[in-house]
């Protein structure tokens, strides 16, 4: 309205002058152009002013634009040990690349204080003119201010992360780099606050929950789950098969029977398809009762433990002299060899392979307001095995949920509370399958693909669509639950399966990131930690 009304006001001036000119045009004329030079100069000085202020303004709103981007770069730099060198730089390279080349116009002060989340910047500088320099007006004083702070609600994250056996080496060391990122992010400006809670799930063939949870309420140290026993040709439990074996529980669990694989039912005895199942590999059979099959986990002899002696036959028969050269066990069945529980008594502690086979990922963290335990979890990260990324969503889930297994989420009512997970994998849903061997697959968090938990067939595509199935019904029921979900495609250029799968899985497009590389990786989650930071220009 300002520049209508001064348009406006020069109209009329000039309508004015152009009537006090008429009424001398006979007989005073020179009175009518020192006037009429007088018109010109007021209206060229209006003039000029106008347009130079449009400029002025404009100039100013670029300003603004470029001081609020580098108070916003500087503010994921809040907590960090650095902070008080990377943040004045991440503002300056902001600050620069939103403002003319050759300007004269800078960061004139900044002020960045972890404790309370907030970065206050001030620019300024002088602006030329163009018009008014006729005047002699060769420029103009502008500034501008802006203040970031976090906003006041709370936040709950679960960082769901794949460590299967693709992502060792460099692409580990990444991951933990742009995580380490996040988490100074998210952490600046609430530390010791309770504003913000973060926690772990490192994922790959299973989850593991942390062996200090083995007489947890939600654990089925009864043998009660209808999976438990499944392998076994008696109703042993899987602890009691460690305790034979004296080999300590690892930490890892089975995924529940289905529907529980893929929602949040509370664990409960009094439904013992809900309670999680300790996973227990068990002794696959000995290569005389593979029937040739090939078997990854062999780690006992059949024969061996409290079993009776076994009926010797000739395994080595002479033909041409017709006599046996050699005699050793009667050979069984794979089925029956495997099943037998006597072969775990008193047997030796196996080494490398064994009842642990296929848990192959550090305990997950739960959630925690102290940083160091974050990162701490995140330098802990090892890469091993395959990739089950419905099982990492799932625990992911269960961190945010204020219900057993865990307990430490805020409630689902908290209206100022904010659950967010973020899932990054670097390949698709795995579950390995041998051809010839009576289980079908390897033993993992479904058990052994023979049993049906991934369906009646075993080649590879089928068990990946069984697990990419899943796990689009986990997403879907989490974000139904409210749950923010964020999803990263790594070094996924090539697989168009999994990129979708992760594009149907986050809460919208805007939160589906791909990263090709370890320097995007670490932007993408830069780029994840300030929005869940919900840092906003306050002014």
């Amino acid at each position: 309205m300002r520049d209508v009304n001064g348009a406006g006001r020069r109209l009329a001036a000039w309508r004015g002058l152009c009537a006090l000119s008429r009424r001398f045009r006979a007989d005073q004329s020179g009175v009518t152009i020192i006037i009429f030079a007088i018109g010109f100069s007021v209206f060229g000085l209006a003039a000029a002013i106008a347009i130079d202020y449009a400029r002025v303004e404009i100039e100013h709103l670029r300003m603004q634009r470029a001081i609020d981007a580098a108070a916003l770069a500087a503010a994921h730099r809040l907590g960090r040990p650095d902070q008080e060198e990377s943040g004045p730089a991440s503002a300056e390279a902001f600050f620069k690349a939103n403002v003319r080349d050759g300007t004269t116009l800078a960061i004139t002060d900044m002020k960045m204080d972890a404790a309370t989340g907030e970065v206050k910047i001030t620019s300024g500088g002088r602006h030329p003119t163009t018009l008014m320099n006729v005047f002699g007006v060769r420029d103009t004083a502008i500034g501008a201010g802006t203040r970031v702070v976090r906003g006041d609600g709370t936040v709950e994250v679960a960082l769901v992360l794949d460590n299967s056996g693709s992502m060792a080496g460099t692409p580990i060391a990444e991951l933990k780099d742009a995580a380490r990122n996040l988490v100074d992010v998210v952490f600046a400006g609430a530390m010791g606050n309770d504003k913000v809670h973060i926690g772990v799930v490192p994922f790959a063939g299973s989850v593991n929950v942390g062996a200090h949870h083995r007489d947890a309420g939600w654990i089925d140290t009864e043998g009660q789950s209808p999976v438990h026993h499944e392998n076994f040709a008696s109703p042993r439990t899987r602890f009691q098969l460690f305790n034979d074996l004296g080999t300590p529980w690892r930490g890892c669990v089975e995924a529940r029977p289905a529907p529980y694989d893929v929602n949040d039912a509370q664990p409960s005895s009094g439904t013992p398809a809900t309670l999680f199942v300790p996973m227990f590999s068990p002794d696959e059979p000995d290569s005389g009762n593979a029937n040739g099959a090939t078997y990854p986990n062999n780690y006992l002899n059949d024969f061996g433990g409290s079993c009776p002696t076994p009926e010797q036959v000739c395994t080595k028969y002479n033909t041409r002299r017709e006599r046996c050269d050699e005699y050793g066990p009667k050979p069984m069945t794979p089925a029956e060899a495997q099943s037998r529980m006597c072969k775990y008594e008193g047997a030796a502690t196996p080494s490398g392979l064994g009842p642990n086979y296929g848990c192959t990922t550090a305990p997950l963290t739960e959630l925690t307001s102290y940083k160091e335990d974050v990162t701490a979890a995140i330098d802990g990260m090892v890469a091993s095995g395959l990739t089950n990324i419905g099982e990492g969503l799932m625990w992911g889930w269960r961190l945010l949920s204020p219900e057993a297994p865990f307990t430490t989420g805020r409630p689902w009512s908290e209206t100022k509370n904010q659950k967010v997970m973020v899932l990054m994998t670097d390949g698709q849903n795995t579950y390995n399958r041998y051809s010839g061997n009576h289980n079908w697959t390897n033993y993992g968090a479904f058990g052994f693909g023979v049993k049906g938990r991934l369906g009646n067939t075993n080649s590879a595509s089928a068990l990946t669509n069984a697990m990419n199935a899943k796990t689009r019904s986990a997403c879907a029921n989490a974000k139904a639950r409210g749950i923010v979900i964020y999803t990263i495609a790594f070094r996924l250029e090539n697989d168009t399966t999994t990129r979708a799968l992760l594009g149907d899985c986050a809460t919208d497009s805007t939160k589906a990131f791909a990263a090709s590389n370890g320097a995007a990786l670490y932007q993408v989650f830069q780029a994840i930690g300030r929005e869940i930071s919900n840092l906003r220009v306050a002014g």
